[in-house]
């Protein structure tokens, strides 16, 4: 998972527009991990654990799958169950997960990001 912010755009612009985003009808919570640091913001703090061990498993299944087919980097993964999706992606070296409803428009979220 090796996708750059197209951007460019520094960490706290990031952290700007998440803080935005986090605000939307449907969206849940996110997390910006670092190496050594992270960033939560979940709707429900009491599932803190629950959601940062989906977010780690996503981002190990993507490395798995892509290593295992030979498919090069995943740039950003979308994990989309009965009624919640999960959008996963590398920013500028944070692996940045963002928990939403299902009705959520990923893409347009995609595009707030520059990931798209």
């Amino acid at each position: 998972m090796s996708k750059q912010n197209k951007s460019g755009n520094n960490l706290e612009e990031l952290q700007e527009k998440l803080r935005e985003i986090k605000d939307q009808e449907g969206i849940v919570g996110y997390i910006l991990r670092s190496q050594d640091s992270a960033s939560i913001d979940l709707k429900d703090p009491t599932r803190i654990v629950d959601y940062a061990v989906m977010s780690t498993t996503a981002f190990e299944a993507g490395e798995d799958i892509s290593t295992l087919f030979e498919i090069g980097g995943v740039d950003t993964m979308i994990l989309e169950g009965e009624d919640a999706k999960l959008l996963s992606s590398t920013v500028n070296k944070h692996r940045l997960s963002i928990f939403m409803e299902k009705s959520v428009d990923h893409n347009k979220l995609c595009k707030e990001l520059n990931l798209a």
